[in-house]
Formats: C-alpha cells, structure tokens, sequence
C-alpha cells in the first residue's frame, strides 16, 4: 500500500503540511504574490488552498485506516483505496494548475475566475466523493473480520453512530457560519440542515410543539418568502394575518392590534420592489408594545450576513430565530449541494437537535463536505463586492433612457427607493436588481424570455458573462424571470449582479441595447403558441 500524504491544522486553524502534501499549497493561507492581485484573487487563492488541504487530509485518514486495518487483521479493498488516492492527487494537481496560473494574473481575467471556481467546486466534490466512498451512515463501533467504518472516532464512540444524529462535517459547518455571522458562542447556536426549505421547516416544527397554542395568531410582513408563507397559511389551527405595511409603525400597529404569538419577516423582499424592514427599529419598538413574549422569525437570505450580530439577540420581550438558504451566498455561488442553517438562542439547542434529529432535516455529511471552507473577512469581502456591483448597475440602468423609457428599474440602495434609509445603514443591500415594464402586458414570462434570448445575443458578442437561471449568489451575473414569488403579482425580471465588477458596463450595454430593440416588438407579435412571429436576435 503506497504511503499517503497528510495534512491538518495546527492551533491557529492555519493548515499545515506533516509529509509531503499535494503541490497546489506550499506556503501559508494569504500568501498571494501579484502584480494587481485583487481581494478577489487572493480569496479565491486561499479557498483553492483550503480545499486542497482538506484533500490532503482526506488521504491521511485514508491512510490512518488502512493502518488501523492491518493492526486488526480487517480486510482492505487495495484497488479501491488506490483508486480514491489517485482521485485526490488528481483534484490536487488540478488545483495546483488554477493556483499558479491565479497568481500570475498580471490583470483581472472573468474567464480565469470562472474556471478557478469550476477546479475549486471539482475539488470539493473530489473531497466529498473521496471520504464519502468508504463511510458508513451508521458506522460501526466493533467488529470481527468485517469492515464497516471510515473515520476511526467511530471506534469506541461514545454517542450513536448514526448520520441522522451528528457528525463532525456538520459540526464544522456550524461552527464555521457562527463565525461567518459574527455569533457568540456563549449566546448562539446553529443548526445545519439540508436546505434552506429544511431550515424553515426546523423553525416551524420547533414552533408546533414548543410555542405555538391552539388559536395562537401568526403575524407575518407583506412578504415573506413563499413557500414558507405557503407551509404558514396552511396551519389548521394557527390563525395567521398579514401585516399592512413594511414600515415599522405599521407592522407595530397590527402587533398591537392582533397580539401574535410569532411574528414573520425578511428584511428585503424577494419582490418586484424589493421592499426592506428596518429590523433593528422594527425589534426595538417590539420590545416596548409586546406584553408577552414574541418570537420572531428572520428570514435573512436575501441579505445574507448583513444584519448586525447583537440583532439576533432574545430577551424576556422578543425571541430571535434567524434562518437562511446556504444553497446561495452561504456556499459562495458554487451550488454544489443543498444546505441551510438556523441561529436560536444557545439554551434551545437540546430542542433544535431533538426536532432536527426527528425530521431528518440534517445536513448530511455529503453536503457538510462540499461546503466550502471560509472565514467571516472572506465572505464580507464577497457580499460587499456583489452589494457594491448591484448598485452599480442599478445606476447604470437607471441612468440609461433605454431601460427607464421601457421600465422601472428597482434596487433598495437607489435613491428614490423607499427603503434607501434602511439600505444606507447595512453594508450591503443584496445583490438583485429588479425590473419591470411601464406596460403591464409585457410583465409575463414569455415575453422577459424573449428579452433573454437578445440580451444574450448582445452578451455574445461583447463577451461578457452571463447565465440564465433560477437563484443567485453565484460569481457569475445571472438572469430570471421571477415569477413564482408574490401571490396574485406578475412575473419581473431579476438581474442578479455577481462578482465580475470589470464586467458591469458592458453587462448594463447588453440589457439596455436588447431592450431598446425589444420595446418595438408588441405581445401581439407573439403566435398562438407562445412562439415569435419575429427573429429572436438582432
């Protein structure tokens, strides 16, 4: 059996390299020679690095394993450990390329990125495969002349071996988002589930059975997001009510009138208008109308990681619970897996285990792996970065009379929004720019589709990146045609503005040209079918 390679991290969390080590890291984390490297290079260096470390590691448990079965006469498939080793060098090797090349970046390069990402997320999933291929779910604590364990803290555990239970990856995907989010230890906890909808329903199944009463009222905001206002409203024994309005007078207005046991918001509206809350005034005021104590409910995706940390603090008036999605920012636009996390009050993490355990709704140690490794400077780097490119080209649309002659163009950090107040006091105001036509019959799905198809066009030619698709948080500007979010609303065009700040005028020329061409073509050009009477592209 070949002699593998191994890494770890010393006290500091900074990994080193014990014997050998793959050839994408040999020098420290930050590290990063260059010319006019960027935040944005030296951060993608160092996640490159993180995950070849973490390959490193995986083939010294591999190794430790190996030895492990030979001291207790336990058979070993040679052949497949030599193929999982091979899969790790060659995920190394292949990180190595993309850091060198990274580091020799004399100016900034889209396309370069988009490829590091690609190795990065190719080197997690390597990770993932390459631990996951020889872990049990509900691993062994003993055995005779059978294998059916991986990581040897199995052997002799002291708690259930039992996936659905815990695990050391979700372990340090917990203690990574505290971090990220600028948690106590001593005052939070976090959960990680399976998704962001796994999050939500870990919130409501805690709610069910320790909060909520037959007759409770569930106050929500205008919007929340909608399937969990979907999940809400259908509650047979909840009586649940909208607020009327997002400011926080009148939200305080319907607390007092109706007396809610929870109460329900996002900070910004996954909308056409991309309403805000003003949460900290909005907590503040709550403390002095309740006169029992409420629980609320944050849904904070949208602005991931924006909130100031001591928001999220309960007290004997208000109880936070806070969750996102990790399938978007949290995961850094590599959507390789699914994820979501809760934030509670640390007293209730006996509660939150018992109803994660229960549902199911863990974050599996598959996903736990893909989930890449960075700390909270990186990813306030990243989100202010993608909240600074969102106004940008808010300001560029706007101030296009292409775009303003055809529609509206909406973003919370805009002057003229009716939340810019709140928007000036984050460091960030999202990262979706939203629109819509002046003429309402041009707000379908079809019609913004068309549109696509020449922005696209325009993309092309210029060569500027861009994808068409649902979500966001990716590095790349992505497109959609929202149009499952507000009950009763049309569908709206979000642009979502990604992590290519070089990019964002010739991206703003694209979108304003196709629309100038596009305003000529009238619904009625459409067929029966759906399908134009006219060419798609200039």
């Amino acid at each position: 059996m070949p002699e593998h390679t191994r890494s770890t991290a010393d006290d500091s969390g900074e990994p080193r390299v014990l014997s050998g080590g793959p050839p994408a890291t040999t020098g420290p984390v930050g590290d990063v020679a260059g010319p006019q490297a960027s935040d944005q290079v030296k951060d993608l260096v160092k996640a490159l690095d993180s995950c070849a470390w973490e390959l490193s590691t995986a083939r010294h448990d591999i190794d430790e394993f190996v030895g492990y079965c030979e001291r207790n006469t336990l058979p070993v498939d040679e052949p497949v450990v030599a193929a999982l080793v091979a899969a790790a060098d060659a995920a190394g090797e292949r990180i190595a390329e993309q850091r060198h090349l990274l580091l020799t970046l004399s100016a900034i390069d889209a396309s370069l990125l988009s490829a590091s990402e690609l190795a990065l997320r190719f080197g997690l999933a390597t990770h993932s495969y390459v631990r996951g291929a020889l872990e049990w779910r509900s691993a062994a604590f003993d055995q005779s002349v059978a294998v059916q364990f991986f990581d040897l803290r199995a052997q002799g555990s002291p708690i259930v071996n039992y996936e659905r239970y815990e695990h050391d990856p979700v372990r340090r995907v917990e203690a990574q988002l505290l971090d990220v989010l600028g948690l106590s230890p001593e005052r939070h906890s976090i959960s990680a589930t399976s998704s962001g909808v796994a999050a939500y329903t870990l919130v409501e199944a805690f709610l069910l059975r320790e909060r909520l009463r037959n007759g409770d009222l569930v106050l929500m905001a205008p919007y929340i997001y909608f399937e969990a206002s979907e999940q809400l409203v259908t509650l047979p024994f909840v009586r649940v009510e909208r607020a009327s309005g997002y400011g926080v007078e009148e939200i305080i207005a319907d607390v007092v009138h109706y007396r809610p046991r929870a109460l329900f918001v996002d900070p910004l509206s996954n909308t056409a208008e991309q309403r805000m809350i003003d949460l900290p005034g909005l907590l503040a005021r709550l403390r002095s109308a309740v006169i029992e104590r409420t629980t609320v409910v944050i849904d904070g995706t949208m602005l991931s990681g924006g909130m100031p940390a001591d928001l999220l603090n309960s007290d004997d008036k208000v109880e936070v619970l806070y969750y996102e999605s990790g399938s978007k920012y949290l995961q850094l636009g590599m959507d390789a897996g699914m994820a979501g996390m809760v934030a509670y009050p640390v007293e209730l993490r006996e509660a939150f285990d018992r109803q994660r355990r229960n549902t199911g709704l863990i974050l599996y140690r598959h996903g736990a792996d893909l989930f890449p490794r960075y700390q909270r400077s990186f990813y306030r780097r990243r989100m202010t970065r993608i909240g600074a490119n969102a106004l940008r080209i808010a300001e560029l649309l706007r101030g296009d009379h292409r775009v303003t002659d055809a529609g509206a163009v909406f973003y919370p950090g805009l002057p003229d929004h009716p939340d810019v107040r709140i928007a000036e006091r984050l460091p960030y105001a999202g990262g979706c720019v939203t629109f819509l036509f002046h003429d309402r019959d041009r707000n379908t799905k079809g019609e913004l589709n068309l549109l696509f198809d020449r922005i696209f066009a325009y993309a092309r030619v210029s060569g500027v990146q861009v994808t068409k698709g649902a979500s966001f948080g990716f590095s790349i500007p992505r497109v959609s045609a929202a149009d499952a979010f507000a009950e009763g609303e049309p569908p709206f065009l979000r642009l979502y503005a990604g992590d290519r700040a070089d990019q964002l005028e010739a991206l703003a020329e694209a979108f304003a040209q196709a629309l100038a061409d596009h305003v000529g073509v009238s619904p009625r050009d459409l067929a029966g079918d759906g399908s134009p009477r006219i060419s798609r592209v200039p």
